[in-house]
């Protein structure tokens, strides 16, 4: 059956509406998680009622009748004659080249894309078809938490899923910007799912398997570091462990990622199979039934027996594609022999790329618990390997010749739903490390000494020069607790005749990935983050204080904190004026 996504006018007072969303706690309640990836994606949920929620997958999906599947392919593809129909997951034709892949990676294209990985078609198609990113992420989330819910309500008596409540968690990578979890978080709410809580995947992941490891010889002081490797994404992310019953978690140093995942082997393989048969000849095949069989044979055989044995090859068939037989190339009789060293070629530079990423973050960890005179040293239990390239065999060789006496475990899939259970059910994550600075940029009283060179700006109101100067809220490194409230005081001045229009202020969160945070804004190192739109309209005139500038000017200046809330994977803001929240805040992600 095609989907067609509704179309609502968007109300505007929908923002702030999500945004302090306050949900009542009730027993009875239904966590139901979204695992959007980047090739496949899965519905997770559990009736937290129960004594120890145990977490259930969907695992009959469109397209795939008369076999369940945990997850189903994050592709999407719009009807030509009518553009708002659409099919998705295995009810996409393979051989549709308009199908849409790699939605996911399209909510934050200023991600780097590396050397080694070719250009996907997706840009491509959203060109023709018209529509931003976020329309399209959102269509396919709509479409699948809406056959999840269909499907749980089937497993259940109707009375008992109707009174539960719903909450809902989606798994964003944990290296994408802060505008890119802030779309897709968007994109889901669109959809129609909320309350929604975003939580980075290898977070999930930790969850899941600290959870699947804490009967299993786990003690006070352990490190470990989880590569979350997945179809788009390649996440780091490093724990310790505090407490072991209830079994506590902290996150150890800034996680680490980038584009590595297993998609970009397709990818690649295409490249290697156009770079063959020319690249006229490719695009006529890639219509063919013949291409998606090839296509899904070295998705799943070649792939998933990749251990670079010198003895190992494939047989990939191109049934009835009239190739011209190569033997230079290995091409016979319409199939392509794929030795091991052209597979390893395909795979070498995204296994050095992850190799590198772990050893980055292996030696972040060793440095911390060293110079914090740690008594378990530079020790690492164990490094974790997730994610569906988390599974290669060929992967995990590749780590543990990189990592002598450590253990690399590969644990069962992992999943989200974890994150909202009641506590006591589950390990705990208690705080997170910042991967970057934020803060504000303000006029300081300008010091020769200390500013000199610096652009100055005359202050009227007080008859002195200031200059714009850095105040760093969060640093790099910093722990941060979870549901940590960071406050950022600000005033602003107004005329004594000011009207309501005047107490709309505009204020930018800046962020820096320097090392060290400058103490001055500097194009190009200091970002925008966002900016955070506030509204004091609605504030008593009592905190307005009246006041005279140097020219007998009489002004009004209000006192008032903007402040930050970090949560699983995002951070909230709202207002404050003398400790009580008041007005709104509205981010937009630049």
């Amino acid at each position: 059956m095609k989907h067609i996504q509704e179309k609502v006018p968007r109300d505007p007072s929908l923002d702030h509406a999500f945004n302090d969303l306050n949900v009542r706690e009730d027993d009875d309640q239904l966590v139901i998680a979204l695992d959007f990836g980047t090739t496949f994606s899965g519905i997770a949920y559990s009736f937290t009622r129960s004594s120890q929620p145990v977490p259930k997958s969907v695992e009959e999906w469109p397209g795939t009748e008369g076999r369940t599947a945990p997850k189903t392919p994050t592709i999407l593809c719009y009807d030509g004659q009518d553009p708002p129909f659409f099919s998705w997951g295995s009810k996409v034709q393979p051989t549709n080249i308009a199908k849409l892949e790699g939605i996911k990676l399209l909510l934050d294209p200023d991600q780097p894309n590396p050397l080694f990985v070719p250009a996907g078609n997706a840009k491509r198609t959203l060109s023709k078809l018209g529509k931003p990113p976020i329309d399209v992420a959102s269509d396919y989330i709509g479409a699948v938490y809406k056959h999840g819910l269909e499907q749980i309500k089937a497993s259940v008596p109707s009375e008992y899923f109707e009174m539960q409540q719903k909450k809902y968690v989606l798994t964003v990578p944990a290296v994408w910007s802060d505008k890119a979890k802030d779309l897709t978080l968007r994109a889901a709410k669109i959809a129609g799912m909320y309350p929604v809580t975003l939580i980075k995947e290898p977070e999930a992941a930790a969850l899941h398997t600290f959870n699947y490891l804490k009967d299993k010889a786990l003690a006070v002081g352990d490190a470990f570091v989880l590569c979350d490797a997945g179809g788009g994404t390649v996440d780091l992310i490093s724990y310790e462990v505090t407490e072991i019953s209830p079994l506590k978690l902290k996150e150890l140093v800034p996680g680490t990622g980038g584009l590595a995942g297993s998609l970009m082997l397709n990818w690649r393989f295409e490249e290697f199979v156009k770079n063959i048969v020319g690249e006229e000849r490719f695009f006529e095949m890639r219509k063919t039934r013949a291409f998606s069989q090839a296509m899904r044979y070295f998705d799943q055989e070649v792939k998933t027996s990749f251990k670079s044995d010198e003895n190992q090859s494939w047989y990939v068939s191109f049934p009835m594609a009239r190739l011209t037989d190569d033997p230079v190339n290995n091409i016979l009789a319409d199939t392509l022999t794929l030795t091991n060293d052209a597979v390893y070629q395909i795979f070498e530079p995204l296994v050095s790329a992850i190799e590198k990423l772990v050893t980055e973050q292996v030696n972040r960890v060793k440095l911390k618990r060293m110079t914090d005179n740690h008594p378990m040293g530079k020790d690492i239990k164990a490094i974790f390997l997730v994610g569906g390239f988390g599974s290669s065999q060929f992967l995990k060789s590749r780590l543990e010749m990189a990592n002598p006496g450590v253990q690399i475990i590969q644990p069962p899939d992992a999943g989200a739903v974890l994150s909202q259970l009641p506590r006591e059910a589950t390990a705990t994550i208690t705080s997170t490390v910042a991967r970057r600075h934020y803060g504000v940029s303000a006029n300081g009283r300008y010091d020769e000494d200390e500013d000199f060179g610096q652009p100055k700006i005359w202050d009227r109101y007080d008859g002195i020069w200031r200059v714009s100067k850095m105040t760093w809220y969060i640093e790099a490194g910093d722990d941060l607790r979870r549901d940590q409230r960071i406050a950022f005081p600000f005033f602003r001045k107004l005329k004594a005749d000011f009207t309501n229009e005047d107490l709309t202020f505009e204020d930018e969160l800046i962020e820096c990935d320097a090392i060290e945070p400058l103490r001055y804004p500097k194009d190009g190192i200091t970002k925008v983050n966002c900016v955070l739109t506030a509204n004091l309209s609605d504030i008593s005139r009592h905190h307005f204080k009246k006041s005279v500038a140097v020219d007998g000017t009489e002004y009004f200046k209000i006192m008032f904190d903007l402040v930050i809330e970090t949560k699983n994977a995002n951070m909230e803001f709202f207002m404050e004026v003398n400790g009580k929240r008041v007005g709104r805040v509205n981010p937009e992600y630049k």
